[in-house]
């Protein structure tokens, strides 16, 4: 830290005031600049503690400082120290380590630097489930989410693997990645990962109808899980045929048996509003079966309105309403967990063209770059209209304010939780609204 004395100016000066006024002495306001009133208390901190009392802040009492406050100490640079590993070590967020040091470039740390270590926040005690979906092709991202509000979450389900239709396992790019694993077992958070059988009817009915090749997979993924010490598996086998109904819940009841004590079975269901649905997939999951062998059920609360079909809200207030209506007249509650949307969809008017998924970031520039209004609604999602090379299209996307709503749908109904599709495109305020939403009464 730089050394102040009366006079000094600057981001410096106010940390010292505000340091100060935590300790009980009375710098005046804190301002950013060293005068009379900030040099006086400085001289009766050194005072109190017997250091020279000269009213100037150099290493040695910027130290005593510190070391006093219970908000931050000094740590020494070492070599092939980064700030992500720093905040490992001291178990905090990325984020809350590079607010402590505003003049700290991140990517210039020099050996025997010092920097701010800030007391670890007590984690928010949450009255519901919070779970992300990694999703591989843009996991640096998504971990990003993660590293900025590590206190957020309970538990973390990469995309990492697939089933094959030999009822083998084959990975995904950047699956099993350890600073992933180790961030998470450091900040208490389960590590879940998910399997997929990439929409492919065909395949997982092979796999399913086999009892030889049921029974090798179901193999494979305890072995996957011992091997990783997994807390457990996300199933997210989607599009099954409607007579695969019922061998479905047969293997996971095997499956929920054959993994060890401790280890969840968590299934990702599509969402319907009564047991069919409005298309076969939707059918082809049995609420009642599943929510009875699985200890978990994800419900998809998304793609009401999806990139092959025509424009409209991703994730209705309606709409949700009435999937979690069926969902907790079939499952128990404590077992429901309501996927939410963070992502949006950008439809091009014209015909024979397909929507692209879109980031809540994307959606605002969009609207920026073209000049656009953004139509703000709570129950169906922000949503605007562009024209780019004579072509008009319509966005669809979820903020904030409509990710709220559809936390108040998960309150009223008293289910476990949530689970955010997908971490790295959501808008950044969603946090503050899940400690809002789901704080628990002191």
């Amino acid at each position: 830290m730089a050394t102040l004395r009366r006079g000094s100016r600057g981001a410096e000066v106010k940390e010292l005031q505000l340091i100060l006024q935590r300790l009980g002495y009375n710098p005046g306001t804190a301002d950013g600049i060293f005068g009379l009133k900030t040099m006086q208390a400085v001289i009766q901190f050194q005072k109190d503690n017997r250091l020279t009392p000269d009213g100037v802040v150099g290493p040695i009492t910027w130290q005593a400082l510190q070391s006093k406050d219970q908000r931050y100490q000094i740590y020494t640079i070492q070599s092939g120290d980064t700030f992500y590993k720093i905040a490992l070590k001291f178990n905090l967020s990325l984020s809350s380590l590079i607010a402590a040091n505003p003049r700290v470039d991140p990517n210039q740390l020099r050996t025997g630097q010092q920097i701010y270590i800030p007391s670890p926040q007590p984690k928010p005690v949450l009255i519901r489930s919070v779970g992300g979906w990694i999703p591989y092709w843009l996991q640096t991202q998504a971990f990003r989410s993660v590293q900025n509000h590590p206190d957020m979450f309970h538990n973390l389900s990469p995309f990492w693997y697939e089933v094959t239709i030999s009822g083998e396992i084959i990975k995904y790019p950047g699956a099993e990645d350890n600073s992933i694993l180790s961030f998470a077992r450091t900040h208490g958070i389960r590590m879940i990962p998910l399997i997929t059988n990439a929409f492919s009817s065909e395949r997982i009915s092979t796999v399913l109808n086999d009892p030889i090749i049921r029974q090798n997979h179901i193999n494979n993924i305890v072995r996957l899980l011992n091997q990783f010490n997994y807390d457990g598996i996300d199933i997210n086998y989607e599009n099954l045929f409607v007579r695969d109904k019922e061998i479905f819940v047969v293997f996971l009841q095997e499956l929920k048996m054959a993994l060890a004590i401790g280890k969840q079975l968590i299934v990702t269901v599509h969402a319907k509003p009564d047991p069919f649905g409005d298309w076969s997939g939707a059918e082809a999951h049995d609420y009642i079966g599943i929510g009875q062998a699985a200890d978990a059920v994800r419900i998809m609360g998304y793609d009401f309105h999806w990139f092959g079909g025509e424009p409209g809200p991703i994730a209705p207030a309606d709409w949700v309403d009435r999937v979690l209506t069926y969902a907790v007249s079939t499952i128990p509650k404590s077992k429901i967990v309501l996927g939410v949307p963070t992502y949006g969809y950008d439809w091009p008017l014209e015909l024979g063209q397909q929507g692209r998924g879109i980031t809540y970031s994307y959606a605002i520039s969009t609207a920026q770059r073209y000049n656009v209004p953004i139509i703000e609604d709570a129950q169906q999602g922000p949503h605007f209209t562009y024209t780019a090379n004579e072509v008009v299209h319509e966005v669809w996307f979820i903020d904030a304010t409509s990710f709220a709503t559809l936390l108040d749908l998960v309150n009223k109904y008293d289910i476990n939780g949530i689970v955010i599709w997908y971490l790295g495109a959501e808008d950044p305020k969603i946090y503050d609204v899940i400690q809002a939403k789901f704080q628990a009464s002191v």
